[in-house]
């Protein structure tokens, strides 16, 4: 009777505990709280996780969601030291190179640091004012232009379009009011808010002194322990998935020299573009410049993007000589791809980056639809990686299917 009496009163003791639990995590909302939601989770299924390969799975695709979310939540304080990270990736060969002649790792990280702050500090003081300077000009013309067309098209001028034209049908007229005038004023206030947004973005940048510090102190610690930070992964992968080791050593030597090599072309195209804009006195030089640098890493599209904004600049500028700048930016954009193209690249990428022209057009529109900007600019050593692992395999099932014809001639002969 006694234990009845226990078992009664444990078990009430439980209803009451989870009622408390679950009326204070509701009143409060903390149990909607993803940090909550994933340790009740992990709570509920880890006794079970030797039981059933179902639960592992589930186990494992609630901590990789989780994880997700959590780098997501915290991207912008984990900022700093993935461009800290990236920067010590980038500079990691050529600090090697100087550790080789009889100088200490940390006095090369040093070294290539100073010289990385220099040049940003250089371009930060006499290059980004001007940027600046061009960007809110443009900007401001801009406004002026979307704000002139839409009053256009709100007065009753526009019956003077249609006469023009030779519209004369009402029922058409009255299309186009209520289909096309719509979405000709969405479309520009569209470009006019993403100019916005553009500039608060680069003024949000520029006022991130903090992270103007910090960045270069993470990348030279990055740079300094670099070789240790390899070792140690060497070390986790070596023993139990060396196949993955030597997976990770092939895409690496992608990324590096697609990576690199598109840093290095960028900054030459701003720099050269900038310069024989200023040269060709084109409106908004250093700014088109920027543009044609920025644009340049994503293949033929860049090219093409380039001299359709640059062009729409210059034409929104509207300069006396308009059309003597639209054919000095597509000259420059062109001569500049030809020689990048046919000339540099090849002897500097070589084939460890290639790509066929159906797939690298495929992976743009994939990964641009995805990522956006990002992804177009990611797209090229994502494909190459991918052809790396499909050749992998192609060569697998080749290599299985002449041992199979061999063992079947053998029997033959038999």
């Amino acid at each position: 009777m006694s234990g009845f009496k226990n078992k009664t009163t444990f078990i009430i003791a439980i209803i009451l505990g989870l009622a408390a639990f679950l009326t204070f995590a509701i009143r409060t909302e903390i149990i909607f709280h993803p940090v909550v939601l994933f340790i009740i989770a992990l709570f509920l299924l880890i006794p079970y996780r030797k039981d059933s390969l179902f639960i592992k799975r589930l186990m494992l695709l609630i901590v990789v969601m989780f994880i997700g979310w959590l780098l997501s939540y915290i991207s912008y304080a984990l900022l700093p030291f993935l461009l800290a990270f990236f920067i010590a990736y980038i500079f990691d060969p050529l600090v090697t190179k100087l550790s080789r002649k009889m100088l200490p790792r940390w006095l090369a990280a040093l070294i290539i640091m100073i010289l990385f702050i220099g040049i940003v500090s250089m371009v930060a003081v006499f290059i980004f004012p001007a940027i600046f300077s061009q960007l809110n000009d443009a900007s401001k013309k801009i406004a002026s232009i979307v704000t002139t067309v839409t009053t256009y098209l709100e007065t009753k001028k526009i019956t003077q379009v249609y006469d023009i034209l030779g519209i004369k049908d009402e029922n058409l007229r009255k299309i186009i009011k209520q289909e096309f005038l719509p979405e000709i004023k969405d479309f520009l206030s569209g470009i006019f808010n993403s100019l916005l947004n553009l500039v608060k973005g680069v003024s949000v940048v520029a006022s991130q002194i903090l992270n103007a510090i910090v960045i270069p102190i993470l990348a030279f610690y990055f740079l300094k322990d670099f070789n240790k930070i390899k070792e140690q992964i060497k070390f986790l992968l070596g023993k139990k998935n060396q196949k993955l080791l030597t997976d990770l050593k092939r895409i690496n030597e992608i990324f590096k020299v697609y990576i690199g090599w598109q840093l290095i072309s960028a900054s030459m195209v701003a720099t050269v573009c900038s310069v024989a804009f200023l040269i060709g006195n084109v409106s908004y030089p250093f700014l088109l410049g920027m543009i044609c640098g920025i644009l340049n890493p994503i293949p033929y599209l860049g090219l093409l993007s380039s001299m359709v904004i640059c062009s729409l600049t210059v034409i929104i500028a509207g300069p006396p000589d308009m059309w003597q700048e639209i054919l000095i930016i597509v000259i420059t954009i062109l001569s500049w791809h030809t020689i990048n193209a046919y000339l540099i690249e090849p002897n500097v990428l070589r084939r460890s980056v290639g790509v066929h022209p159906i797939m690298l057009f495929a992976s743009l529109y994939i990964f641009g639809a995805l990522f956006g900007i990002i992804g177009m600019l990611i797209a090229v050593p994502c494909t190459a990686t991918m052809m790396l692992f499909f050749n992998d395999w192609n060569e697998k099932l080749r290599v299985e299917r002449n041992t199979s014809e061999n063992e079947d001639k053998v029997e033959v002969n038999e």
